[in-house]
Order: structure tokens, then C-alpha cells, then sequence
């Protein structure tokens, strides 16, 4: 499965379904479009991760999903779910016209970088822990309840 890392408290809104658009720096691969990805939270924390979680602008709308109050308390270096990329937008001002301000408050909508619009996100009930990397990389582990069926040894 192609799984992508996102940071936290991101991560966590995706596979909710509070945020549908994940942001990047980059378009994704043709080949990933319509594909349903593996959501993974990053493991480490950064310094523009806590300034984000704290903004009173983010907070305004956070606060209100009774969600874990402190960004330590969130999952970290799991795999929470599945979303299937949909599409993908570059972010111009026209695009932003569009999003609204919540939605903009959950990524970097930075102009000129892309929003991968991620459908029919499924929240795992019990999180697997992963070992991420940068960009889109293949998991080879088992997500609960779709273990592969055992098939009789060839003759």
C-alpha cells in the first residue's frame, strides 16, 4: 500500500474527515491518482507544528472538535487510516476563493503549492505504528482485518 506521512494534529483531521485537502510543496504522481493511501502520522514534532497547534486562529475551530487538547497527546508514528486521492488543485488566490477558512486553517496553503483533495477517508479503529519516510513510500504491513486469505500450497 502507497502510504504518505503527515504531521499532527493534519493526520488526524484527514482520516476524521474534518480536513479534505492535504497541502504540499508538490503535485503527486499521476499513478496515485484515485488511489486509496495508507495516513500516517509523523513521529517526530517540529517547532512550525506547535506554532500552527497553538494559533488562536486554528484554535478557534480545533477547540471546537473535542479532540486531544495538546498536540503530545495525539497519535504519533502510526498508521491511522485511508484516504483515496481524489484530485489535485496548484493553490492560486482563486482556488482560496473557494476554501473555506477552516479548511485553510488545516494545511499550508501556500500559493503555488498543491491541495490533494483526499475522499472517503476510513479511521482505523486501533492505529498500527509505522515507520514513515518523506514523500510516498510502500508499506508492505497488514491493516487489521484484511489479512491476506490462506491459500492452498501449489502442486
Amino acid at each position: 500500500m502507497k502510504v504518505i506521512s503527515i504531521w499532527q494534529p493534519f493526520a488526524e483531521l484527514l482520516v476524521r474527515r474534518y480536513k479534505v485537502f492535504e497541502t504540499r510543496s508538490w503535485a503527486p504522481p499521476r499513478s496515485c491518482i484515485g488511489l486509496r493511501m495508507g495516513i500516517a502520522s509523523t513521529k517526530t514534532l517540529r517547532p512550525e507544528q506547535r506554532a500552527h497547534f497553538n494559533d488562536p486562529e486554528f484554535q478557534a475551530h480545533y477547540s471546537k472538535l473535542g479532540l486531544p487538547e495538546r498536540l503530545e497527546d495525539l497519535s504519533h508514528g502510526y498508521l491511522l487510516g485511508t484516504a483515496v486521492l481524489d484530485s489535485y488543485e496548484l493553490i492560486t488566490a482563486e482556488f482560496l476563493e473557494d476554501v473555506s477558512d477552516e479548511e485553510q486553517q488545516y494545511g499550508w496553503f501556500n500559493l503555488g503549492g498543491y491541495a490533494w483533495r483526499m475522499v472517503d477517508p476510513i479511521r482505523l479503529e486501533h492505529p498500527v505504528p509505522i515507520r514513515g519516510a518523506q514523500g510516498i513510500y510502500e508499506w508492505k504491513g497488514q491493516l487489521p482485518g484484511h489479512e491476506h486469505e490462506e491459500r492452498p500450497a501449489p502442486v
